[in-house]
């Protein structure tokens, strides 16, 4: 799998995010839904370096590092339910998909305030600009493949 690169859509969820820049603390979500998500638009992302910083910061905020396993996943094992419905909701926005998918994103707005939807909604913005903005420099490093593969993503 090739890892998404810089593109028009990683620019306007840049510019999405930080048009709302009191969001992307996470404080309403709490620290550890945030690193949940950066983690899993990482994952879907493919971005070994995101993933790892955030795998240690998910580390320091408490999780397990099976809690790191289940959210780079999306793994249903322990979530609650509305961990799950913004991992899902998260997935979606990373790629695109909102409109594909309606119940699920109506799920997710009814789960969270409207304060907590943009939270979530700018984390996953800044993170898929991060990710894919990372992707396209990491990956003319040597060894990029082998380091996707040791994180188990991509």
């Amino acid at each position: 799998m090739i890892a998404p690169k810089l593109s028009l859509y990683a620019l306007t969820s840049l510019a999405r995010s930080l048009s709302r820049p009191s969001a992307l603390t996470g404080r309403a979500i709490g620290a550890t839904l945030r690193e949940r998500i950066i983690l899993r638009v990482s994952s879907v992302n493919s971005c070994t370096v995101c993933s790892a910083v955030h795998g240690a910061l998910a580390r320091l905020e408490g999780l397990s590092r099976d809690d790191v396993r289940q959210a780079r996943a999306a793994s249903k094992e322990h979530l609650d339910d509305r961990t799950l419905l913004a991992l899902r909701y998260a997935e979606l926005r990373t790629v695109g998909w909102e409109r594909e998918y309606p119940d699920d994103v109506a799920a997710f707005e009814k789960a969270f305030t409207p304060t907590k939807q943009a939270e979530v909604r700018a984390i996953v913005d800044l993170f898929t600009f991060n990710n894919r903005f990372n992707n396209t420099w990491e990956a003319v490093l040597p060894g990029a493949e082998g380091r996707r593969r040791r994180m188990g993503i991509g």
